[in-house]
């Protein structure tokens, strides 16, 4: 406002040559300038500053909304959409879960993310910098001419109104672009993760095919968008720039007539285009619109699906609301059931159960149903089976017929469902894949994994809800860590990595699942559980790479880690000490009948038979001996 009525006054005193006045508003102007010239960029920097902090916060905390529960998981593996669609429809026969929906997680923590927090703040901040702008304009323009102040609110609704009728199909075009670009760049991450598997099959043209097309859907829908924003610009363009004319021609006879001076028209036109930008947002700024709508569109769907697949959430949630914190060490003797995602889905309860010597159990299987995610084959059938500590479960059976589903669903991954399964809690369990995950970190963090030393909540953004669930239970020094890679006959990867210094090698960062083979990887997991110190392991084929004599070792390593020991207790009598963990494996090698218990032979459905192994079958004394 005050460099409007500067600019009248500057162009008054040069309409009229009046020397004094014209250097008078000179200077006025410079100092104007100095003081409004800081303020302005600082309040751009001030936006930009709070719009990096908004990002900060939502991004970490939808992180941790996919995070929490394994949302991420049920997310990537669709359990709760696939099964819900082909069970559960709505009134008009469309399916009732969200989760199917969902593509390219990665891209909406993100991208979209950025873009709601930048572009959202920007617009609000726009609209209350444009009320103010049109209360304050308003008044000097109506003060010039009545007739002006009209002249631009039709102007301004007739360009709102017919944007929005020519940009209206941007919406659409502008959400199928997101989805385009995000899944040309998942299938080239997809390619250079798997780079060496497509190297030794020589399937490049295969996958060359599949980006050609990827690129043809979004070169398409570029092309869509570029002749849409062409018919949409044509109308913007000539809207500008007829602007430039319109207050001029209104005001322009009284100052032929003498009434005003050509100041009071530059200060008209300056108050009619700063009224006509507040009054065209959508014309000025609607292929930005059109883009953040999708976007939002895209980032509602997803923190919905997220709350959805989540079992500790309800429908009355806010979307970003963290579900209520589950402490595990306040968990009691009694079960708690912290999974029951949908009817028909299994129940998992999860129970503290103190370590004795009297064979307490472990985990309690009732009743249990396990049937594909569509819901279109059962995979096993009534299945009722109780194991005690000290009771090690080998689990075999054809290919296909639900040994890994019967060990997800042990571990909470799969739901597709009946029965109950009651266990050990979370912090007492853990699995061992058929290819061992290799975080990003040192070797130190793979044998650490997924505990850590330490949690510093300066690590973390403001509002970080910090879960100490897998600080490690006990101090570790490098030597003992070192001690462990030998256990595990890995003792030369801290040298080999390290120059020759091991301490060194212990912090040496890599990529790790690209850089050990996987015989290196599977006993570099059976490390991790020296350093964990589970109550009970669940191994998937988790010695399918290595030779029976490593087999051996690392399976004669878990029968240690489980053998009770002669103790004297307070009363100081001898007693035998609470087994140290309990494993249950999946298996096709004969030579893991020695190391196991109990044998569950799965037949497909309710055929299974659950047999005690006889003793004898053990490996050859030679062989035993070697490994020892």
């Amino acid at each position: 406002v005050a460099f409007s009525y500067i600019s009248k006054d500057f162009w008054n005193a040069l309409s009229s040559k009046d020397t004094v006045e014209f250097y008078n508003m000179m200077t006025k102007f410079g100092l104007a300038l100095v003081v409004g010239a800081p303020v302005s960029v600082l309040y751009r920097f001030q936006r930009e500053q709070l719009a990096v902090h908004w990002r900060e916060w939502m991004t970490d905390r939808t992180l941790q909304l996919y995070n929490s529960n394994r949302v991420y998981y049920a997310l990537e593996r669709d359990i709760f959409g696939s099964a819900e669609d082909s069970s559960n429809e709505g009134e008009n026969g469309s399916s009732t879960g969200s989760a199917a929906l969902i593509d390219n997680p990665d891209q909406r923590i993100t991208e979209d993310v950025r873009t709601f927090t930048a572009f959202s703040l920007q617009l609000f901040i726009e609209l209350a910098r444009s009320m103010i702008d049109l209360v304050s304009f308003s008044f000097i323009l109506y003060s010039i001419q009545p007739q002006l102040f009209a002249t631009i609110i039709g102007y301004a609704a007739f360009g709102t109104i017919t944007t929005s009728l020519l940009g209206r199909s941007l919406l659409p075009l502008n959400f199928s672009k997101l989805r385009t670009e995000a899944d040309l760049r998942y299938l080239l991450v997809r390619i250079r993760e798997n780079a060496e598997s497509i190297a030794f099959y020589g399937g490049e043209d295969v996958e060359g095919k599949e980006v050609s097309t990827r690129l043809r859907k979004v070169v398409d829908n570029k092309r869509e968008i570029n002749v849409k924003q062409r018919n949409l610009e044509l109308f913007t363009t000539c809207y500008n720039y007829f602007v430039q004319i319109v207050p001029v021609a209104v005001v322009a006879p009284q100052y032929f007539a003498g009434s005003i001076q050509l100041g009071v028209i530059s200060q008209s036109v300056g108050a009619f285009n700063h009224i006509l930008s507040d009054l065209s947002v959508i014309v000025n700024d609607f292929e930005q619109l059109s883009s953040f709508s999708a976007g939002i569109e895209r980032l509602s769907t997803f923190l919905t699906s997220m709350r959805d697949v989540d079992p500790s959430r309800s429908n009355e949630d806010s979307l970003l609301a963290l579900p209520a914190e589950v402490n595990a060490t306040s968990i009691d003797d009694e079960p708690v059931k912290v999974a029951d995602i949908r009817n028909q889905s299994i129940q998992l309860n999860l129970q503290r159960m103190p370590s004795t010597n009297g064979g307490n159990v472990l985990m309690q299987i009732n009743k249990l149903r396990l049937v594909t995610p569509d819901r279109n084959r059962v995979l096993i059938d009534n299945l009722d089976l109780t194991i005690r500590e000290g009771q090690h479960l080998l689990i075999s059976g054809s290919s296909g017929c639900g040994k890994s589903s019967l060990l997800r669903a042990i571990s909470g991954l799969w739901t597709a469902g009946s029965g109950s399964i009651t266990r050990v809690t979370d912090d007492e369990v853990y699995f061992l894949p058929q290819r061992p995950y290799c975080a990003l970190g040192s070797l130190k963090d793979q044998l650490l994994y997924p505990s850590t030393e330490s949690m510093n909540p300066d690590d973390y953004p403001d509002g970080h809800r910090l879960s100490r669930a897998h600080l490690l239970r006990q101090s570790l020094t490098d030597q003992d860590l070192l001690d462990v890679l030998d256990m595990v006959d890995l003792h030369e990867l801290p040298y080999r990595f390290g120059g020759g210094d091991p301490i060194k090698g212990l912090n040496e960062v890599r990529d790790w699942g690209n850089t050990l083979s996987l015989g290196e990887q599977q006993r570099l997991a059976f490390g991790r559980l020296v350093v964990n110190k589970p109550r009970l392991v669940i191994c998937d084929e988790a010695t399918s790479a290595l030779d029976v004599a490593s087999e051996a070792k690392m399976y004669s390593l878990l029968r240690n880690m489980a053998q009770k020991d002669l103790k004297r207790g307070e009363d100081n009598k001898v007693a035998l000490s609470p087994s140290g963990l309990t494993f249950i494996s999946v298996g096709h090698r004969p030579s893991l009948l020695a190391y196991h218990d109990i044998k569950l032979r799965l037949n497909g459905g309710a055929d299974y038979d659950v047999t005690q192994i006889e003793k004898q079958s053990v490996l050859p004394q030679s062989l035993t001996s070697n490994v020892m």
